[in-house]
């Protein structure tokens, strides 16, 4: 059986959306897209990030290979990594990119191979701002001259968010009922094949509050200054304000899961569904204070996140769920062989979408954290989990679905367990140390610098 060609790609993924809020007990009840495709598409169970925050996670969706196996720089996109957005367009799809992240801007190269590519292209981004935020952002603009100069503004943003609940330099994304029509307004005007990759960000702190959701009754203004207080406090905050912090990200999440329907619907008139490719994920999960970490910081490999949902549709795709251990680098070539392209060597992941995927095999996904050095690594098979800490050498071994705890000694039926996945970490290792490795040479400005920080970015 030979990979079908698809007419249409949708390559959709939203940010910080973990595995266990979309199906199970901590889904919202109110969800209606999410479960759907859960139950239609073809389901992935066990599906892991190959990085815990984005910076690093989108290294592997739009590549196909482990963020070690180049140079994981900060500065983004490796020139000699392989971008499925490149390899469309010499194929001959027309490109489009819609997101609104500081880190997948052009700044760390993410546009490559794009033909259009929201922020890079849209010159006026549409954005209705006040008189106090045009002036905010102007100044942000200007703030190069000195680094007291900018760190003075971040404190102006800071505590004006933390004591005053007011949000200055508007959203710090775009929402996904506006992202949604840069998407169809694109798509109608093309004549070609389309591929479309399209980053939400409403599930990304700082949560807003939405009428009809979880959270409606929460102002605005309130859910700004809980960010802010819960950001500083991390592990020492409330619980009552994470609860409420939870409450808010709930009703992110129904509220994106009716604008993906939105789009789905929409798209169905514009491109037609029956010979487009569907694919969908997050890049990492979202933690509420479990094990002592609130957000994503880059050193939690634990489930929360790590663990993503991950669900293909399409021609020739049956539904049903692949048990077996997959993750984000296996969503390149499961794209590039629906289209009827060889995926290049330098791809890690497999096609798991592929009549030759055996979802019985003994597979075990990584998850890198930081450098290859002195970072972290996860490694699991579906059932068992080892975490190491590359800087000390520690080991955490631990079943998948369980508190993770350390066990120095395994007992006689976890032996090989560990042994096979201390292995396969040692392994892991030694293969990315081995690789060529390309740095990139772009500078961040001071810009962009302060749009992360303003997102809860520690840089």
């Amino acid at each position: 059986m030979e990979a079908i060609a698809m007419k249409n790609i949708v390559f959709i993924t939203v940010d910080s959306l973990r595995a266990d809020y979309v199906s199970g007990p901590k889904a919202p009840a109110s969800l209606e897209t999410l479960p759907r495709m859960t139950e239609e598409w073809l389901t992935c169970s066990t599906a892991y990030a190959n990085a815990p925050y984005t910076k690093q996670s989108f290294l592997s969706i739009l590549s196909g290979s482990y963020p070690w196996t180049f140079e994981s720089a900060e500065t983004g996109f490796d020139p000699d990594r392989v971008h499925i957005a490149e390899r469309l367009s010499e194929e001959g799809y027309a490109t489009g990119g819609f997101h609104s992240n500081t880190y997948l801007s052009p700044t760390y190269n993410y546009d490559r191979g794009f033909d259009y590519y929201l922020g890079r292209d849209s010159g006026d981004d549409g954005d209705t701002e006040s008189r106090l935020t045009s002036l905010f952002n102007t100044a942000v603009e200007r703030a190069v001259a000195t680094e007291e100069l900018s760190d003075l503004i971040y404190w102006t943003y800071q505590n004006a968010g933390k004591r005053l609940g007011i949000q200055l330099g508007s959203n710090l994304y775009k929402p996904a009922e506006e992202l949604n029509q840069h998407i169809v307004n694109w798509t109608q005007r093309q004549s070609k094949p389309v591929f479309i990759w399209a980053h939400y960000m409403d599930v990304h702190n700082p949560y807003y509050p939405h009428e009809g959701t979880v959270s409606e009754g929460i102002s605005r203004r309130r859910a700004v200054k809980l960010f802010h207080k819960v950001n500083e406090q991390r592990s020492e905050a409330a619980e009552g304000d994470i609860d409420t912090l939870e409450r808010l990200y709930r009703g992110e999440i129904e509220y994106f899961d009716r604008q993906l329907g939105n789009l789905l619907e929409r798209l169905d008139e514009t491109i037609g569904s029956e010979e487009t490719l569907l694919v969908f994920t997050s890049d990492h999960g979202e933690a509420f204070n479990e094990k002592g970490r609130v957000f994503h910081p880059g050193s939690a490999l634990y489930e929360e996140n790590i663990r993503v949902p991950m669900m293909i549709d399409g021609p020739d795709i049956s539904g049903g769920e692949i048990e077996s251990p997959v993750s984000h680098i296996d969503l390149v070539p499961t794209i590039l062989n629906r289209a009827g392209i060889e995926a290049p060597k330098s791809v890690d992941g497999r096609d798991i979408a592929g009549y030759d995927f055996d979802a019985t095999s003994d597979r075990i996904v990584f998850t890198e954290s930081y450098d290859h050095e002195d970072g972290g690594l996860m490694g699991t098979d579906g059932e068992y989990k080892l975490i190491r800490d590359l800087e000390t050498g520690e080991d955490l071994f631990c079943r998948r679905n369980s508190e993770p705890e350390k066990i120095n000694q395994p007992d006689e039926t976890e032996s090989i367990a560990y042994d096979r996945l201390a292995g396969a970490l040692d392994d892991h290792v030694q293969s990315v140390t081995n690789a060529e490795v390309a740095a990139t040479d772009g500078e961040i400005s001071e810009n962009v610098r302060l749009q992360l920080r303003k997102l809860g970015y520690k840089e």
